[in-house]
């Protein structure tokens, strides 16, 4: 693996187990996961099983933020091999935060449902574990 050197390159590996992924993962885990997801699978069963008035655009925010690390891991992995260029961990979390906020932001909120919070409210929402 490219990202830890510690194990044989997967899919599962560099998405889930892998130690670059993990941190990634435990860095956005905040309110709704409880530790990182540790498997794709994981992370659709928690869309399923997430609860509360939020919970079907909570789903929409959870499958973005796994979408966004997975492209980016995707990403840096890509960068290391075809180009040796790395960046760091903390780079990595920026990159991911940066997308997330872009695209959220983007959404509009639908007029009838003015008073539920919006997408990048519940994103700031999921990643502290405080709000």
């Amino acid at each position: 693996c490219v990202l830890c050197s510690l194990a044989d390159q997967s899919i599962s590996h560099l998405f889930f187990d892998c130690s670059f992924a993990v941190a990634t993962w435990s860095h956005f885990c905040g309110r709704y996961m409880a530790s990182p997801p540790a498997s794709l699978a994981a992370v659709v069963s928690l869309c399923h099983n997430l609860q509360g008035p939020h919970a079907p655009r909570a789903v929409a925010v959870l499958k973005l933020l796994n979408q966004v690390v997975i492209y980016s891991l995707w990403r840096e992995r890509n960068a290391r091999i075809f180009k040796g260029v790395s960046t760091s961990q903390e780079a990595t979390f920026r990159v991911v935060d940066r997308a997330m906020r872009d695209r959220l932001l983007s959404v509009s909120r639908p007029a009838a449902t003015a008073r539920s919070p919006s997408l990048l409210e519940l994103y700031f929402c999921f990643i502290s574990p405080y709000s």
